[in-house]
């Protein structure tokens, strides 16, 4: 590539190993390699290049390459901790955990850790090290925690981790206590490792493939002096006796160039356009051919790999080997395993550990304690300081709490099933239809679910219970609220005469456009950015699942639909007070209200116990049912009681014991209604055939009655004042 430099930029390589702290703090570079722990830990000090020299299109497009876009997606996502999506650095490398071992000891290496142990040790010195792993500060020692923990077949799980580090823990332990790992791993991180393996002071060294290349030139030194030393790398070791690791797969991070904070402004561009280069494809392929044969890193494209020309770099660095580890690998772990308070917890946990490796009782079998010996820990309770971390924390459907409320919502169901039936079976009588059936009905069904959406809050949340969820409270919301804000819609549609069709065929019309544009909205939200279970952590002692959204989009079209609702329930509060003062028996404004006031309330009480901090999993559950519940009730109580009792009052009225009492009136109010001009509509039932605008005939008879009652009334008192 060319470019036309407005800057000369000072650049240097360095032979020993250098870590982003003393590129940026010491030498002061304005391009700087980085790992994930070190780009999250010195965030502030990157210079934020995402939306500077189409940066954010580049990684797009490496990310939609279909040889190497996986793997490159991997990487990017190790940097999106603490729900920073934004990166603003390039995948460079890819650093693979692998084991260095000396060919001139041992020409078949041990496989597993049980074959390490039972290594004969007459072929090694003793002031040698036998194993080199990093346990001297707690971000190495996380890696090979978890490089051993993730090492199986199983999904990962909370459970399956806790059970995993117990295994590994154990081994570490036996490991120190049969001096295989010796003092030295103490005082041992990553890159003096790598000396005392090149002095040929330690046989095993657990580390990254980003040193090969050191280790490669120190052992060809020592060819060319005369010394018979050897080395070569293969899969780090696994636990042979784990149910579920058939074999040794290795852990991987990346290696990324940044652009520090400090960086010139009238060198930005030029800083940008370095850490682009380098991180190239093509530079990429041109460093494994280059005719110096100085690249030994796996580059982030493994497609290079696979179809490099180049035998030499092969030769070098075992593409053979490469190949069938990026085959499979474990995931990047530190973005799946970020969150502040689990590092916190594995700092805590690797301080513990170290006094447990230490320790000279034996903590498999050790039981009674003296005075002398409390400060001395034992796996169990070393492993207690982490249980609650990794128990996996939901609401499951055995436990007390779901008991009750599965309980609860069947009683709820069976109540409001009954309730629709007795409202289809006597739909035609005027207590009923003054209240529109269809909508009556509809209301119920969202009630029915409302109470069924409680059930997804019970068991572990997967991807389509999170996505399940939104459609099942648009659905409950609409079929509910809606119907009530139609009802009342239509009754002041009816008293203002406004020019609106509100027959019931155009409310349908009018909820199913309402309720198509939630669930569109919904669709677009799982389809773009759906909700996926995370778990939420509270404190080091408490963690649970929720559904969170993947990235901001959902975020956005979650807020639309909140302020749509929002606004509805605003609306219906006026509308109930528009049509507070329409005739009694048409009158609903004041259960309505109610019913709308009541909704309000329980989501306030809800949102704000929600966003109370500390509060466990179980108890969210409970309220959040109990919220529901009462919702759902307020609606039953105020809107179906009165009616259902007023129409049982007449339904009894009309049983045969009161037949006789009842046939004068009957005979009366025959002779009424054969006068056209008297219109009763008391206990009048309407058959099926009527059309479906009954309602509003009924509703303008009795507005006009209203008022010639109005005006006899007014009328009768002035002929009383005279």
């Amino acid at each position: 590539m060319k470019k036309d430099w407005s800057n000369t930029l000072d650049f240097g390589f360095y032979q020993s190993m250098e870590d982003y702290v003393k590129s940026l703090s010491l030498y002061r570079c304005d391009v700087a390699m980085i790992e994930p722990p070190l780009y999250d830990q010195f965030y502030d000090s990157i210079k934020k290049i995402n939306s500077m020299n189409n940066v954010n299109e580049t990684l797009t497009n490496r990310i939609n390459d279909p040889k190497d876009g996986q793997i490159y997606k991997e990487l990017i996502q190790d940097l999106q901790v603490n729900n920073r999506y934004e990166v603003h650095a390039f995948p460079m490398f890819v650093d693979y955990g692998i084991l260095y071992y000396r060919k001139d000891i041992n020409d078949e290496p041990p496989k597993s850790w049980s074959d390490l142990r039972s290594l004969d040790n007459t072929n090694y010195t003793l002031s040698n090290t036998i194993y080199i792993g990093q346990f001297n500060e707690y971000r190495e020692f996380f890696y090979n925690l978890l490089e051993n923990v993730l090492n199986t077949n199983d999904e990962i799980n909370y459970k399956v981790v806790e059970r995993e580090t117990y295994d590994t823990i154990s081994i570490f332990k036996h490991l120190f206590d049969e001096e295989i790992i010796d003092e030295y791993a103490w005082h041992l991180n990553s890159e003096y490792g790598v000396i005392r393996f090149n002095e040929e002071k330690a046989y095993y060294m657990r580390n990254w493939s980003s040193y090969l290349y050191n280790v490669t030139v120190s052992y060809n030194d020592k060819k060319k002096n005369g010394r018979n030393a050897s080395f070569g790398i293969t899969k780090t070791f696994y636990d042979n006796k784990s149910k579920t690791a058939a074999q040794s797969r290795a852990i991987n991070k990346g290696f990324y160039l940044c652009v520090a904070d400090f960086v010139d402004q009238d060198k930005v561009n030029d800083a940008i356009f370095v850490a682009e280069t380098f991180t190239d494809k093509r530079f990429m392929k041109y460093l494994i051919e280059d005719e110096e044969k100085l690249f030994y890193d796996i580059p982030a494209y493994h497609s290079l790999i696979e179809e490099v020309d180049n035998k030499d770099y092969c030769e070098r660095i075992n593409c053979k080997f490469f190949r069938e580890i990026s085959m499979n690998h474990v995931i990047p772990v530190y973005s799946i395993f970020y969150q502040n308070s689990f590092l916190d917890k594995i700092s805590e946990f690797f301080e513990k550990a170290k006094q447990f490796f230490k320790s000279s009782i034996d903590p498999f079998e050790y039981k009674d304690q003296t005075d002398d010996d409390k400060d001395y820990i034992t796996l169990k309770s070393l492993m207690s300081s982490f249980s609650d971390y990794f128990e996996d924390k939901y609401v499951e459907f055995t436990s007390p709490a779901s008991i009750v409320m599965l309980v609860v919502v069947a009683i709820e169901i069976i109540i409001t099933c009954i309730i629709t039936y007795y409202l289809i079976i006597h739909r035609n009588f005027i207590e009923i239809r003054r209240s529109s059936p269809l909508f009556l009905i509809t209301m119920l069904v969202g009630i029915v679910l409302a109470f069924s959406s409680i059930i997804t809050f019970i068991g572990k949340p997967n991807k389509f219970i999170c996505m399940l969820r939104p459609y099942i409270l648009v659905l409950t919301f609409g079929l509910t609220f809606f119907s009530l804000l139609l009802k009342t819609f239509r009754i002041k549609v009816i008293f203002n005469k406004t020019n609106i069709q509100v027959k019931d065929s155009n409310l349908i019309l009018y909820l199913s456009i309402i309720l198509g544009f939630q669930l569109i909205l919904v669709t677009i939200w799982s389809i773009i950015a759906g909700m996926e279970p995370v778990v939420k952590i509270v404190s080091k002692e408490m963690h649970y699942y929720v559904c969170q959204n993947k990235n901001n989009v959902g975020t956005y079209i979650q807020l639309v639909i909140i302020i749509f609702n929002g606004l509805t329930l605003l609306y219906g509060c006026y509308l109930a007070y528009r049509v507070k003062n329409v005739y009694s028996e048409y009158n609903e404004s004041k259960v309505i209200g109610l019913s709308i006031y009541g909704i309000v309330i329980c989501m306030i009480i809800l949102i704000f116990i929600v966003n109370i901090k500390g509060l466990d999993h179980t108890t969210l559950f409970l309220i959040q049912s109990l919220m529901i519940i009462l919702s759902a009730d307020i609606i039953l109580v105020f809107m179906f009681t009165p009616k259902l009792w007023k129409l049982h009052i007449n339904i009894m009225s009309e049983s045969p014991y009161n037949k006789s009492a009842l046939s004068s009136i009957n005979k009366k109010s025959n002779i009424e209604n054969s006068n056209p001009n008297n219109i009763s509509i008391k206990n009048r039932a309407i058959t099926d055939d009527d059309d479906d605008d009954e309602y509003v005939i009924d509703v303008k008879r009795n507005e006009v009655e209203q008022k010639e009652e109005l005006k006899e009334s007014g009328s009768g008192s002035e002929k009383e004042e005279k």
